[in-house]
C-alpha cells in the first residue's frame, strides 16, 4: 500500500493559486542560469537555495528570478518546466497567474510576455492535464496599467487562448483596491471575467475587505484574517478560499500549521482549494501541501480526495469541463481502492 506522501502524489488534484515567477523550482532555476550564464555571467554567482532560511532569502531570490526570466525563450522554458512539475505532481487541472512584464533592453513588451505564456500553455502542457491562464493586476500599478492589463485579457480571449480569469495581487503594503477598481469592473463587465483577490493576508488589508467583497470576487487568495462582517459575507456567498498553508507560515501571516484558518473552513465545511502559491520559492509542491493538510488536521484519505474533489466546483471554467474533471477523479478513485486502506 503507498504511504501517505505517495498517496498525495497519485491523488488527481486541482491548483490554481500558482504564481509562474514564484513555481520555478531550482532545477527550473539552474537550468535556466546555464542558458544564459554566457550573456549574464552574474547569474553563476547566485547561490540557488533548496529551500529558504529566513524571509529576508525571499526577496533576494525573487530579484534573482525576475533577472531568470527577462525575455521570451526564457519565459517560454520556465512556463514548460513548470507545467511539467505540476503534471508529475498529479496536477490534472492548472490555473497559472501572472503580471505582465516587460524588458525595453531585450525587446520583450508586456503584450509579447502575455503572449509567450499563452503560447506554451497552448502548445506545450503536458499530456492528461489541463492549464489556464488567470492575468494579474499590481496593487502597485496605475489605473491606466490596470486596464491595459485588462486589455491584454480579451485581447488574448479574442485570440482563442486559455485565459480564464483576472487577479488582484502585489505587495499587500502597497496602493490600494479601489484605485484600480475601474480595471476590474471592466473586465467583469466588457470580458465577463470572473476575479480572484488577494484578501486581508495582513491586519493592515482588513480596512479594504468591504470594497474588495463588494466587486463579488468568485474566489478569494488566503483571506488569513476575517472578521466577522467578512465572515459573514463569504460564508453567506460560499466563496472559495485559495488556501497556501506553507506560503501562510513561511511568510509568517499565520503563527503555524496547526493555528492555520484552513481549520476553521474544515469546521464549517466552507469551500476551499489547497494549493501552493509559490511552490519554487518556498519549496513545497501540491501533493506537499496535501499531506501538510493531513498530519495538521487528521484528514483521512477519503477526506484529502474529496477535498481535492471538491475543488473542481471552483475553477474558472464552464460546467462541460467540470463535469469531465468530475468523471476523471471519479474513475481514478475506481481503479485505486486500494490507496484508500490505510
Amino acid at each position: 500500500m503507498a504511504n501517505l506522501t505517495d498517496f498525495c502524489v497519485q491523488l488527481p488534484k486541482i491548483e490554481v493559486h500558482a504564481h509562474i515567477n514564484g513555481s520555478l523550482s531550482p532545477q527550473t532555476m539552474r537550468a535556466l542560469v546555464a542558458r544564459k550564464v554566457d550573456m549574464n555571467p552574474e547569474l553563476a554567482a547566485f547561490e540557488i537555495p533548496d529551500s529558504l532560511d529566513r524571509i529576508d532569502d525571499f526577496f533576494s531570490l525573487f530579484k534573482f528570478i525576475y533577472q531568470l526570466t527577462d525575455d521570451e525563450v526564457s519565459v517560454a522554458f520556465a512556463t514548460q518546466q513548470i507545467m511539467e512539475e505540476f503534471a508529475a505532481d498529479g496536477v490534472r487541472y492548472l490555473e497559472l497567474r501572472t503580471t505582465p512584464r516587460a524588458n525595453s533592453a531585450k525587446g520583450m513588451t508586456k503584450a509579447s510576455y502575455i503572449d509567450t505564456v499563452l503560447t506554451t500553455i497552448a502548445t506545450k502542457c503536458p499530456a492528461g492535464m489541463l492549464t489556464k491562464l488567470i492575468i494579474s493586476i499590481d496593487r502597485r500599478n496605475t489605473l491606466e496599467e490596470a486596464q491595459y492589463t485588462v486589455d491584454l485579457a480579451l485581447k488574448a480571449r479574442e485570440c482563442g487562448f486559455p485565459i480564464v480569469g483576472v487577479d488582484l495581487c502585489g505587495d499587500v503594503m502597497k496602493g490600494s483596491f479601489e484605485a484600480l477598481r475601474p480595471a476590474f469592473e471592466r473586465a467583469r463587465q466588457q470580458g465577463q471575467f470572473p476575479l480572484t483577490l488577494h484578501f486581508n493576508e495582513v491586519k493592515e488589508n482588513m480596512h479594504e475587505a468591504p470594497e474588495l467583497l463588494s466587486i463579488y470576487p468568485e474566489r478569494l487568495g488566503h483571506a488569513t484574517l476575517l472578521d466577522d462582517p467578512s465572515r459573514a459575507i463569504i460564508y453567506e456567498r460560499a466563496v472559495p478560499v485559495e488556501i497556501c498553508m506553507t506560503s501562510n507560515v513561511f511568510s509568517k501571516t499565520v503563527p503555524s500549521y496547526e493555528d492555520h484558518h484552513v481549520k476553521e473552513l474544515l469546521e464549517e465545511g466552507h469551500p476551499f482549494i489547497l494549493c501552493t502559491d509559490d511552490k519554487g520559492v518556498f519549496g513545497s509542491d501540491l501533493s506537499n501541501e496535501y499531506v501538510l493538510a493531513a498530519n495538521t488536521f487528521g484528514l483521512n484519505r477519503e477526506q484529502l480526495f474529496e477535498a481535492s474533489f471538491k475543488s473542481i466546483d471552483a475553477i474558472f471554467a464552464n460546467n462541460e469541463t467540470k463535469d469531465q474533471l468530475r468523471a476523471i477523479w471519479g474513475a481514478w478513485k475506481n481503479q485505486h481502492q486500494d490507496l484508500f486502506t490505510e
